[in-house]
């Protein structure tokens, strides 16, 4: 990227924005962590906040009713 933009400097972010039903198949998929982003704002904070607990909540589910997996 520097070749292409040289006077420009590379962010240290790209901000945008993602449906949270596209974020939580990503998140399921394993292809995004929460590690791998930050909330900018309260709202999307809650949000991530509830779909991270929605998924473990069925992870736990899905252990309890499988025990041997």
């Amino acid at each position: 990227m520097k070749r292409l933009f040289p006077l420009f400097r590379e962010p240290e972010a790209v901000r945008l924005a993602i449906a949270p039903e596209v974020l939580a198949a990503l998140v399921e998929k394993g292809e995004i962590h929460a590690t791998d982003f930050r909330c900018l704002d309260l709202g999307s904070k809650q949000i991530v906040w509830k779909m991270f607990l929605s998924q473990a909540k069925a992870k736990l589910s899905r252990g309890l009713a499988n025990p041997e997996l």
